[in-house]
């Protein structure tokens, strides 16, 4: 069994690049890791024949894997409300990408 990854870059066109590739049996599944913590219902809509909700898709901000390298929660500040809202981890990430945002300017 052989999982493709590194999919969520795709964005808007993950559900027809997943699908082209189990078609042509380069890989058996496609797994949508940080996808799915921006929008949980992207398989559920895709197989439901539903257009995808382009304020839901991951645009790989990388606050989902910034936060637990840094003791928060995981999850997708930037585009999930229940994210925005969580205190102190919301506060924490903002802190955390102004101080790296900061860093990156001076040098």
């Amino acid at each position: 069994m052989f999982v493709g990854t590194g999919y969520s870059y795709l964005q808007e066109y993950v559900i027809h690049a997943a699908q082209a590739v189990v078609r042509q049996s380069w890989t058996d599944v496609v797994g949508l890791g940080r996808m799915v913590l921006s929008y949980p219902d992207l398989p559920a809509d895709s197989l439901a024949g539903q257009s995808l909700t382009r304020t839901k898709i991951c645009r790989t901000f990388s606050d989902c894997t910034t936060a637990p390298r840094h003791g928060l929660r995981s999850g997708c500040y930037p585009l999930d409300d229940f994210y925005k809202s969580l205190q102190p981890d919301a506060a924490g990430m903002k802190a955390i990408k102004k101080s790296e945002h900061d860093a990156s300017s001076n040098s």
